[in-house]
């Protein structure tokens, strides 16, 4: 909240270019920020804003023609970012009943960014947890180590590692359209499906099938959504974000997504699938369908530099090989997997349980796989469907999309979001030093002065041990 961090951020989306600019009128700024303490941020500073931040955004949702949800980027190691924007999800989740509400969290360094960020890292994730709908961890370790790595960046700054999320969050978010069915784990596709394939080209709708939330086909609609009406509109308004403001007109694709997709034309057929407009639609509804598990994790191939792409060649078999494997093994690193571990190894509860050591197979709830590229369309991706990847009595583990539009210059290129046990190691070792912190009762009296207690802190951590719990027994 400080102005020369607000200022900053204006001035780097200003020097972008005419693509993205935020409005003249649309920031919030404080003379000190919250000093590394959530409790500040949260109590202190949040009430205190709270009819200012609110006011703010209800002059960008009178701009949207019909609100699908928000989508906050926020820190989790420090007093503003993590209490204060603790503090406005929970004040949007009371002000808009029908909106989802989605979280980009940023998880610190385990070597220590703040003295405190065991304490601010649990407590954002107990509340949000409560409040979200669904809540993307994004790790500045795995961020760096991307970069380092796999960009041959030798010392990345924090606008490389903003960089490389940004590019995996876009890889999501981006307009899409799903495909299926499948039976038995493999592909098949419809034979009206196929005859949208072949007449796509001359504007035909998509082949049919059932319509999922935020497409433009018919079918079954969300009474947590608000429809615009069949003459479509704009995705948001002055400035709209990702995902943020988004339109779900009955019939229409945004400009934007058509001229980014080929696949987007004609996109809108009576009863079939659709191009999405609405991608936390899709994610909240695709991944977190439980209550108990909003945890997810973002994985996305290639990951190589920039200049690197003219001189690589894609296939679908090589990516998608790849990023079963990030998934079998729970990295979110393209480099170094481990190939020993397949998904008939143990999952941690049953290693546990029987005494094994070694290597665990990564399981999840919900995956939602998105190609971009030549071929997306019928890209064989059966082994993803694997039930030995997934929880047994998970009702939809695995949901497919698709845009024939390249990426980042990518000739083909893939993105998973899952719902998976990932999110165990990150936690398990923050709790470790925030126990031992609390044990001791480091600076806790900091805390204190805001109104939080030491009982508090108690309850945060055992909701979160809670959460590791019920991930490790995926």
């Amino acid at each position: 909240m400080e102005p020369k961090v607000v200022a900053g951020a204006r001035s780097a989306a200003a020097a972008s270019g005419s693509w993205w600019r935020y409005p003249s009128s649309g920031y919030l700024v404080m003379q000190s920020g919250s000093g590394n303490n959530w409790a500040q941020g949260f109590h202190g500073y949040g009430p205190q804003v709270h009819e200012d931040a609110l006011d703010l955004v209800r002059k960008e949702v009178e701009h949207a023609d019909s609100l699908t949800g928000f989508l906050l980027l926020q820190s989790m190691a420090g007093g503003t970012g993590a209490g204060l924007g603790t503090y406005v999800a929970e004040a949007l989740r009371d002000e808009y009943h029908s909106a989802f509400v989605a979280n980009c969290c940023v998880w610190p360094y385990e070597s220590g960014e703040v003295i405190v960020q065991p304490y601010n890292t649990l407590l954002t994730l107990s509340h949000l947890a409560d409040v979200s709908d669904g809540l993307v961890l994004l790790e500045n370790e795995a961020l760096h180590r991307t970069a380092a790595k796999l960009y041959g960046i030798a010392r990345p700054s924090f606008g490389d590692m903003n960089g490389i999320a940004a590019r995996a969050l876009a890889a999501a978010l981006l307009p899409s359209q799903p495909r299926g069915p499948y039976a038995g784990g493999a592909y098949v596709a419809p034979a009206s499906q196929q005859h949208h394939h072949h007449h796509q080209a001359h504007g035909h709708g998509a082949g049919p099938g059932r319509s999922s939330p935020g497409s433009s086909g018919g079918g079954v609609q969300l009474p947590a959504l608000r429809r615009a009406d069949s003459s479509g509109g704009r995705l948001g308004g002055e400035s709209p974000g990702l995902g943020s403001l988004g339109s779900r007109g009955g019939g229409a694709t945004p400009p934007h997504a058509a001229a980014s997709s080929p696949s987007a034309s004609g996109a809108g057929g009576s009863g079939g699938w659709g191009v999405c407009t609405a991608p936390l639609a899709e994610l909240v509804t695709r991944l977190c369908g439980h209550p108990a598990y909003r945890l997810l994790t973002l994985r996305s191939v290639p990951q190589l530099p920039p200049a690197n792409i003219d001189f690589t060649t894609f296939t679908w078999p090589a990516l998608t090989k790849r990023l079963r494997q990030m998934l079998v093994t729970g990295s979110v690193l393209e480099e170094g997997l481990d190939w020993s571990i397949t998904p008939q190894s143990p999952g941690a509860a049953a290693a546990l349980g029987a005494g094994l050591a070694g290597p665990t197979v990564n399981r999840a709830l919900a995956s939602w796989l998105i190609l971009r590229g030549q071929g997306a369309a019928e890209a064989d991706v059966g082994e993803f469907a694997d039930p030995a990847l997934s929880a047994a009595w998970s009702p939809e583990p695995l949901s497919v999309s698709y845009s024939t539009g390249r990426f980042g210059r990518c000739a083909m290129s893939a993105c998973l979001l899952s719902n998976d046990r990932h999110c165990v190691g990150p936690i398990q070792r923050m709790q470790e030093h925030a126990y031992g912190m609390l044990e001791s009762r480091a600076f806790v009296h900091q805390y204190e002065k805001y109104g939080l207690s030491v009982a508090e802190f108690q309850d945060c951590f055992a909701r979160i041990e809670d959460i590791a719990q019920r991930y490790a027994r995926l």
